[in-house]
């Protein structure tokens, strides 16, 4: 069964006795059950990435503290400039360490490690002085490397969005859902940059002043309390400023979503940007799935035939099915629509299979 993107149009081929061609169009009164609740957090953007179709959103335009949502877009750069020289070995300075607090890893001045340890232990385990480490690795001090996390933001139609530093240490950035949900679709296409936030541990050799270490993936989504089996990566993280802040991606069946959570309330019970993440995710796969609404057994019209001893019309059907990605308890005979546009009038005998006769728009 071939599948459709939802909600694209989409023009295929159908091979029958006659045949159609299918025009997907937007549908509008096909819609899901009602989103879970958002409320615990100041913004909220969930995406469905292969129909390009926002599912739901709060506040997503609201400008806010970035918070840990820096590291999406310092991991990605850091990436992107690095690469090249993922096995050259770094030494750590006084002067790429001095000043970063918060979750560290603890590196000292003359500790050797090479671009590749580093960028895991940014991306996938949030280190800020990692983030630090490679920042002056790539753009040779803490200012040029935050100039270019500006200007990638501005290439990247990223509106609302400024940056002052490459972890959340300062915590006076600034951006939307919208800006990190664009931010966060440009770190999805970069092959590396996945493979490190969707890492769930990673041994690091020893150093000059540390043992050998584990590093796990700080995004508990991945290896942690709030686990998700379909989650193959992004970010997550809490500053004053920015709040609880999640960025995740899930994917099963070919199906791929990216939440943006900015602003979560946290208690002790729980880290409200997980929930609401987890709670989406959940209700997402449970709520839509491949509808088959059209077979080569499907009837779409009858066109008259002339010329023929045997039969006064003859059936119009599609020659392959038509799999929809559509939200599930749909009433098929209400909430999907059929128009027809007809290149015939009428055919004249013999009609050959496969003869091609119109477009079917559902």
């Amino acid at each position: 069964m071939k599948k459709r993107r939802f909600f694209k149009q989409i023009l295929a081929l159908l091979l029958c006795v006659v045949s159609l061609l299918f025009l997907i169009l937007p549908a509008s009164a096909a819609e899901a059950a009602p989103l879970p609740s958002m409320q615990e957090a100041n913004a909220v953007y969930f995406y469905h990435i292969e129909s390009e179709r926002v599912i739901g959103s709060k506040n997503e335009s609201l400008t806010l503290g970035a918070g840990s949502s820096i590291k999406i877009m310092s991991g990605l750069l850091a990436c992107e400039l690095l690469n090249a020289r993922r096995y050259e070995t770094v030494t750590v300075t006084k002067q790429m360490v001095s000043g970063v607090w918060g979750h560290r890893l603890q590196l000292q001045p003359g500790d050797q490690l090479t671009v590749e340890q580093l960028l895991y232990a940014a991306v996938c385990g949030s280190y800020n002085d990692a983030f630090y480490v490679l920042a002056y690795t790539a753009s040779g001090s803490l200012e040029g490397f935050v100039e270019q996390m500006n200007r990638r933001a501005r290439e990247l139609g990223l509106e609302n969005t400024y940056f002052t530093d490459p972890s959340g240490i300062d915590d006076s950035s600034v951006t939307t859902a919208k800006d990190v949900a664009k931010l966060s679709l440009a770190a999805y296409q970069n092959p590396l940059f996945m493979q490190l936030c969707g890492t769930k541990k990673y041994t690091l050799p020893p150093t000059e002043s540390n043992e050998s270490r584990i590093i796990y993936n700080r995004n508990a989504m991945i290896a942690s309390r709030y686990y998700n089996e379909k989650c193959i990566g992004m970010s997550a993280g809490s500053t004053n400023n920015g709040g609880h802040c999640v960025i995740s991606l899930t994917q099963e069946k070919g199906e791929t979503y990216l939440c943006v959570v900015l602003g979560a309330w946290e208690t002790e019970e729980a880290e409200f940007g997980y929930v609401i993440a987890n709670r989406l995710s959940d209700w997402v796969y449970k709520t839509y799935s491949y509808t088959e609404i059209l077979t080569p057994e499907s009837v779409v019209c009858t066109l008259p035939v002339r010329v023929s001893d045997l039969t006064t019309e003859i059936n119009v059907s599609p020659g392959e099915s038509l799999s929809v990605y559509l939200p599930a308890g749909l009433d098929l005979s209400k909430d999907i629509q059929y128009s027809i546009r007809l290149m015939y009038t009428e055919l004249e005998a013999p009609v050959s299979e496969g003869l091609h006769v119109g477009y079917v728009a559902v």
